[in-house]
Formats: structure tokens, C-alpha cells, sequence
């Protein structure tokens, strides 16, 4: 009987801390929106990021113009800009 009642104590103290360590680990992340201006003919959108973890795009060099350049749509989305045919 003693060592069974041992055997249930210990694994309720594991099971307690298992339990512990997963509220006080796992934080909601808190997900902010930026707005950002694409470059170089300044389209903008939003996106994902804040000021410690910023948003990161892959280099994407653009050799050509839109069609159309410098012709361009007026949106009011994210905020209003004019919007160039760009990818």
C-alpha cells in the first residue's frame, strides 16, 4: 500500500508540473498590422509585423516599369495611394 500511494503522489506531481509548464510557456502572440510601401514605384500595402519582429521579404529585383508607367490607380486601401501596375 506505501509504495503504490508513492507511486500516485509522484505522478500527480509530474502530471501538475507537465500542466505548469505548458500554461506558463505557451503566450498568445499578439499579432500586429503594419503598413508598408513596396519600392521603387511605392505601392502600399499591409502586413503582418511590429517593432520587434519587423515584416521580411525576399529580394525581388524589378528591372522594368510597369505598363503603363507612371499611370496609376487611385485606392483607399490600406490608406489612400496611387497604385501602379506593378507585381
Amino acid at each position: 500500500m506505501g509504495l503504490n500511494f508513492i507511486i500516485i503522489i509522484v505522478a500527480l506531481i509530474m502530471f501538475g508540473l507537465l500542466i505548469y509548464s505548458l500554461i506558463v510557456t505557451c503566450e498568445p502572440k499578439k499579432e500586429g498590422w503594419v503598413n508598408y510601401q513596396q519600392l521603387p514605384y511605392g505601392n502600399i500595402n499591409s502586413g503582418a509585423g511590429d517593432d520587434i519582429n519587423p515584416i521580411s521579404f525576399y529580394d525581388y529585383p524589378s528591372y522594368r516599369k510597369p505598363l503603363n508607367w507612371p499611370v496609376c490607380h487611385l485606392v483607399d486601401y490600406p490608406i489612400p495611394h496611387c497604385r501602379a501596375d506593378s507585381l
